[in-house]
């Protein structure tokens, strides 16, 4: 299965303004791509951050939504947002999210951040792809991209600039 990261970043490298959660700064170019890019996936995994961050647009979960698994410390806070095999909250770590997915026939997963969650499946060696909108934006403070030491090496695969914008997608594989 391919795990691919997508996140809207600023030039500095962080994907909230400041203190503030969610990505409502992104343009209208990122946000009109990131949502036709989401069709390409049938499952998304996301930390409880983000999570609460776009709870309202994605509940209740719908029957033709992909499957979407909650990283959380504490999964049975959220026993009533649950939808079996549609939206699932879990304290697995990316090795049983990975062979979960697998086993229920999932072949391409978006990886939807935020830091935690980025951190975590980069660690484990789980991410295939990197795909990162440059937002010509600069914050100087916020949440980065990743939180802990990393080392990853990159081939860029393709880039583009978004209709309308100064906003550039990167798309890079990630090296073993």
């Amino acid at each position: 299965m391919r795990i691919v990261l997508i996140v809207a970043q600023s030039l500095d490298g962080f994907i909230t303004c400041h203190e503030v959660p969610g990505v409502a700064w992104a343009s209208a170019a990122d946000q009109k791509w990131f949502r036709a890019t989401l069709s390409e996936f049938d499952a998304q995994v996301m930390a409880r951050a983000t999570f609460e961050t776009v709870r309202d647009q994605i509940l209740p979960a719908k029957p033709t939504d992909p499957t979407r698994i909650i990283m959380t410390r504490t999964p049975d806070r959220y026993t009533e947002d649950s939808a079996s095999g549609q939206l699932e909250f879990t304290a697995d770590l990316p090795g049983a999210i990975h062979h979960k997915l697998v086993d229920a026939g999932h072949k391409n997963c978006a990886l939807l951040g935020g830091s935690v969650a980025h951190d975590a499946f980069l660690t484990a060696g789980l991410v295939n792809e990197i795909w990162v909108t440059i937002e010509p934006r600069i914050f100087g403070q916020g949440t980065p991209v990743v939180r802990m030491k990393q080392d990853q090496r990159l081939e860029l695969m393709d880039h583009q600039r978004l209709p309308e914008s100064d906003s550039i997608v990167a798309r890079y594989r990630v090296l073993p």
